[in-house]
Parts: structure tokens; C-alpha cells; sequence
């Protein structure tokens, strides 16, 4: 089988390099479709070696640039739990195609379905949960960007730090193009405001898999003149309210999915030890077996019995109040 992707990743990885891409099918037209998931986002591709940690060699890496047109022969898929985009294959080459840094492009390859980065908004994700993620690469247009160089830190210093949907992060560089450009001239990437990161999940070090910023692209037709006005939008003031919002509910969505894990594991307990109730300092526990109940259906009952319905119902003074729902997000 083979396959094609844009390459947006050529990082250090583990003495080897990570190559990875957003997969796309050329067409006779000379244009590429990208291949999507069914939520609407790319599809990406890393392709890993046999070694223990899948990292392609140096010598066979380092042609391989961003935006370069990259085919596969003899895929095979070989998903590791996060790392779903993982495949080996016989044969990687470069295809003659051209692609510009461009936003137009750049932007059909943002992952618009993720608000928190990798599940959590920390730095890293603990491996005992690493199951719950089924993806590990995506592309993120950031509300600002800023490169730093940590010297206290012996290892991964040279860092990001961006803020994303209103949360702030801050994750090791692993961009060797880039780093290269930022040691060369720390003072020019101290304040990136129209920048897009490639961000990846790493292998397991030490019980956790730590977020990198794999690759930093500054697109060519997003630099402003300084003869340009800079049009300022002034921010509504629902802006900092949807963001607070947001975050409050992904964070309740982590809690309530393990809260129902503890359900489960509770009711598996009890019915192993043939125990209906429980009891603790704060909480008591109740088993109810299986059983068929009876449900009362209100609104059916109302479209046939509309008589009786309206005789027994009646008009209550209810007090101001709003309906939030959340939107699901366009897909491009």
C-alpha cells in the first residue's frame, strides 16, 4: 500500500529523528486532497522504524524538509496506544512537488476539534492513562508564541511558551531548523504573534509522556510591514467568559468520565463480593441488581391524550434565566 503526506516534522527524537505529516492523496490535476478523520480532522502519518523507540536515522532523515511531499511504500499501520499515526513501511521518498509556507494551506491543517492540548493541560500525561488519547500530533495557529532559552534547566531548555484558548503552555523545542535560527538570534522569536506549531506527544520517560513542540513554522505571507496599520479588534465581553467556560467544561468532562470509571469499578466489587450496600467515612454505596421497569413516557402521552393533558396542566410564572449550549465547531 502506498501513501502520501506533507511532511511537518522532521524533530529530534531519542538520537534519530520523528518524520511526520498530514496525509493527502495527489490528484491527476496536480492538486492534493487531504485525507480527513470522520470529526473533520487531517489524518497524520509517522512513520517509525523497528528500533525501540521508532526513530528514523540521521543519514535518511535529513532530506526530508518541511512541506516536502513524502511518499510511503509497503505501509503497514502499527498503532502504540497514543501514537495511532504510527506505520512502518519499505520505502520513503521525496516526491517532486512544491508547496509555499502559506496560511491559505496552513490553515486546512489546523486541528480545530482539540481545545486542550493531548487530553490534559499540563506539560505531560501520565502513562497510566495514556489509553484514553488516540492521537499524538496535531497543528494548533496559537494566540501567541514566545521562545525562550531556560538555563537553569540542563536538558530541554530551549523552550515555547504560547497560550492556547486561553491557556497558557509552555513545552521543549525540538525543531532542529529552528533552534539553529533561534540560537543564531534569540531576540527575533521572543515575541511571535502570527506563528504555527506542530505539537507532539513522546514516548513514555519516567511514567509520563511529556507535550513537545516539534516543529515552529512562521508562514511567508503572514509578516506585516511596518508601514501597515495594525487593525486592533477590541475584544467583546463575553471573550473572557467563553473561555473560562470552556476550560471549566473540559475539565468536567475528565472528572465525570472518572468518576463513572470508579462507578464501574465499584459495581464490578460488589458484585464479585455478593455485597449490596457499602459504607465509608463519606460515602455509601448501594447495589440494585438488573430488573424491568415501567417508564412514563410525557410527551407521547401528551399527542394522545391532549384533553386531559391540558386539563391537568397549568400556567406557572417562571423567572428570567438563559440556555448555554455549546457549539459544535465548523469543520474546514
Amino acid at each position: 500500500m502506498e501513501k502520501y503526506f506533507i511532511c511537518l516534522a522532521n524533530s529530534y527524537k531519542h538520537g534519530g529523528r520523528c518524520i511526520a505529516g498530514v496525509e493527502v492523496v495527489p490528484q491527476s490535476n496536480g492538486r492534493l486532497d487531504i485525507v480527513r478523520h470522520d470529526d473533520g480532522r487531517p489524518r497524520w502519518i509517522r512513520p517509525v522504524s523497528m528500533s525501540a523507540n521508532g526513530e528514523i536515522p540521521n543519514h535518511l532523515a535529513e532530506s526530508f524538509k518541511i512541506f516536502s511531499l513524502v511518499k510511503l511504500s509497503d505501509v503497514e499501520p502499527c498503532p502504540d496506544k497514543a501514537h495511532s499515526e504510527d506505520v512502518h513501511c519499505s520505502r520513503m521518498e521525496i516526491c517532486p512537488f512544491e508547496l509555499s509556507l502559506n496560511t491559505d494551506f496552513l490553515d486546512q491543517l489546523i486541528d480545530t476539534r482539540h481545545q486542550a492540548i493531548f487530553y490534559y493541560r499540563g506539560k505531560a500525561i501520565p502513562a497510566t492513562i495514556i489509553d484514553r488519547l488516540d492521537y499524538s500530533l496535531m497543528l494548533i495557529y496559537p494566540e501567541h508564541a514566545c521562545a525562550y532559552c531556560d538555563e537553569e534547566r540542563e536538558n530541554s531548555k530551549y523552550r515555547m511558551k504560547f497560550t492556547y484558548y486561553g491557556t497558557n503552555y509552555d513545552f521543549p523545542i525540538t525543531d532542529p531548523v529552528f533552534l539553529e535560527q533561534f540560537k543564531k538570534s534569540p531576540d527575533n522569536y521572543s515575541d511571535l504573534n502570527s506563528v504555527y506549531l506542530v505539537l507532539s506527544l513522546g514516548l513514555e520517560f519516567e511514567g509520563f509522556h511529556f507535550k513537545l513542540v516539534a516543529t515552529v513554522v512562521i508562514p511567508e505571507n503572514r509578516v506585516c510591514s511596518s508601514e501597515e496599520p495594525i487593525l486592533l479588534e477590541e475584544p467583546h465581553w463575553f471573550d473572557a467568559i467563553d473561555q473560562e467556560m470552556m476550560q471549566l467544561i473540559e475539565a468536567k468532562k475528565d472528572i465525570e468520565q472518572r468518576l463513572n470509571e470508579l462507578r464501574l469499578k465499584t459495581k464490578e466489587h460488589m458484585e464479585f463480593h455478593g455485597e449490596e450496600q457499602v459504607k465509608s467515612q463519606h460515602f455509601t454505596v448501594s447495589y440494585t441488581p438488573s430488573k424491568t421497569v415501567m417508564q412514563f413516557d410525557s410527551k407521547s402521552f401528551r399527542q394522545e391524550n391532549t384533553d386531559l393533558y391540558s386539563k391537568y396542566c397549568h400556567p406557572k410564572q417562571k423567572e428570567a434565566s438563559i440556555i448555554v449550549r455549546q457549539n459544535r465547531l465548523e469543520q474546514p
